[in-house]
C-alpha cells in the first residue's frame, strides 16, 4: 500500500517546545503570504517586542532587492533574541549580508521563524522559483495549490526532458473533492503532457491546509519537475 503524502500549509507556533516544520507547497506559500521578496539583511539588533508572554524576538533592517508581492518594508521581526538560536523553539539566526527569497505575512507582523519558507539567493536553483513567481504574477494567479496523493505516480516520467521546469494547471473541483476537469495554463512541454494531466485527474484529491477538502471550486495547481527528486513531479520546488 502506498504511503500517504500530504502537502500542507506552514505551521508556526511561538509557544511550541519542539519545532516541527510542515513546509507548504510553493503555491500555498505564494497564496498565503502577502509579502514575497528577495531581501538582503543590513543589520540585526534587539527589539522590545512580544507576542503574549513571549519576547524571544529581534529585528533586522533589510534592503529589498526584488519585490514580487506586497508593499515596500524596511525591516522584519525574527524569532530569537540576538545570540545562539534555539531551533527546538523555531528560532532563526540571520546575519548582515544574508540574502533570501522570503514569504512573509503582514498579519503576522512580518515575523520570520525557522520554519518560514525562504531560500538563499546563492542557491543554484533559485531561478526556477523566480520564474514560477513571475509566471503567477503575470497571469494574475492567487488561488494556488494544495493536494494529496496516495503513491508516487510520476516515477514513470523520470526519463523525460521537459521544456519547462514547472507546469501550471487550472482545476475544477467537484463536491467530492475530486478533479472534474483539468486544463494547462502552462504544460511541462513534453510528449507525455496529456498523460501527466490524466495522472493528476485520476489520482489527486484536493485539500487545503490540514486536510480541509476543497469542494465545488476552481483552483490552480503548480507542479515542478525534478528527476533528482524521488517524487519526480512535486508541488514543492525541492531543489534547495
Amino acid at each position: 500500500m502506498g504511503k500517504l503524502f500530504v502537502f500542507v500549509g506552514l505551521l508556526i507556533s511561538t509557544f511550541s517546545f519542539a519545532c516541527s516544520c510542515d513546509y507548504g507547497t510553493f503555491g500555498e506559500n505564494f497564496a498565503n503570504n502577502d509579502f514575497v521578496a528577495e531581501i538582503e539583511i543590513l543589520k540585526t539588533y534587539d527589539v522590545n517586542f512580544k507576542i503574549g508572554n513571549d519576547n524571544r524576538f529581534y529585528k533586522a533592517d533589510i534592503k529589498i532587492l526584488k519585490l514580487y508581492k506586497g508593499k515596500l518594508i524596511s525591516s522584519i521581526i525574527l524569532a530569537r533574541r540576538v545570540g545562539k538560536p534555539d531551533i527546538g523553539n523555531c528560532e532563526i539566526e540571520v546575519k548582515k549580508g544574508d540574502k533570501f527569497l522570503v514569504y512573509l505575512n503582514s498579519k503576522n507582523k512580518y515575523i520570520m521563524y525557522y520554519c518560514s519558507p525562504r531560500k538563499y539567493l546563492n542557491n543554484e536553483n533559485i531561478n526556477v522559483e523566480r520564474k514560477a513567481l513571475e509566471f503567477l504574477i503575470k497571469k494574475n494567479i492567487s488561488n494556488s495549490n494544495c493536494f494529496y496523493s496516495v503513491g508516487n505516480h510520476f516515477e514513470k516520467f523520470k526519463s523525460l526532458n521537459p521544456k519547462n521546469d514547472f507546469a501550471v494547471y487550472k482545476l475544477k473541483i467537484n463536491s467530492k473533492s475530486k478533479i472534474e476537469s483539468i486544463s494547462a495554463i502552462q504544460d511541462f512541454g513534453t510528449s507525455k503532457d496529456s498523460e501527466i494531466k490524466n495522472t493528476i485527474k485520476t489520482n489527486f484529491k484536493m485539500v487545503r491546509g490540514f486536510r480541509k477538502e476543497i469542494k465545488n471550486e476552481e483552483v490552480t495547481l503548480v507542479l515542478f519537475f525534478d528527476k533528482k527528486n524521488r517524487f519526480v513531479i512535486s508541488p514543492v520546488n525541492s531543489r534547495l
